[in-house]
């Protein structure tokens, strides 16, 4: 009876903590922007003479219109006078001083970003860290460009090795192409091994892909 308890206690908690975590983030993203809408939404309503309260409010409205901006701006930028606007906009905080290293460097993380590769942490390895006799999983990261590049003699891998319980922590290593070796596994399986402490089975890709064309 302890046994079956048990099994069951833990296969829940791998389905319910996952979902919960999401469900809270989600809430408090979409609470938050609520809160910061919440007086634009009442100056529409007094501006455009809407039929409705001042302090009307819907759940996830805020997100929606912080949604909705982020589109408009989107549009907007992407066209011939938009593009010279966010040119001259970018001109003036690079020369606005404390301004100026603060936006470069976001800046600069946002374009690494969307610059990456698309095949970024689709891979899952294995490494020996922090030395020869430890094993440590970890995802690829992209592909080893400029400087770091060209101090390797041969082809450099990108690896973020993830911490449990919070995966979104980790170590970053820049490693040999012949020092990291490949795991027939799905970032997903992956994950679910780690976050399970191996209780999880990581099923093979080769062998998933066979049952699923049979």
């Amino acid at each position: 009876m302890k046994t079956f308890f048990k099994k069951y206690l833990v296969a829940g908690l791998l389905i319910l903590i996952p979902a919960g975590l999401t469900v809270f983030l989600l809430a408090f993203v979409i609470n938050h922007l609520d809160r910061i809408m919440a007086p634009w939404i009442s100056f529409v309503i007094r501006r455009w003479n809407l039929p409705l309260p001042e302090d009307f409010y819907l759940p996830g409205l805020g997100f929606f219109m912080v949604c909705l901006i982020i589109f408009a701006v989107g549009l907007v930028a992407t066209n011939f006078f938009g593009k010279k606007l966010v040119a001259l906009g970018d001109r003036i905080l690079h020369q606005t001083p404390i301004v100026r290293s603060v936006y470069t460097t976001i800046k600069k993380v946002t374009d690494a970003v969307s610059e990456a590769d698309t095949g970024s942490f689709d891979e899952v390895v294995v490494v020996k860290y922090p030395h020869d006799g430890m094993r440590m999983f970890g995802l690829v990261a992209g592909r080893t460009r400029g400087e770091v590049r060209e101090n390797f003699d041969e082809e450099p891998v990108n690896v973020f090795i993830p911490l449990i319980p919070n995966v979104t922590l980790g170590f970053y290593l820049v490693l040999p192409r012949k020092d990291v070796e490949t795991m027939d596994i799905s970032v997903e399986e992956g994950m679910k091994y780690l976050m399970s402490f191996g209780l999880a089975t990581a099923e093979s890709k080769t062998k998933k892909n066979r049952q699923e064309n049979k």
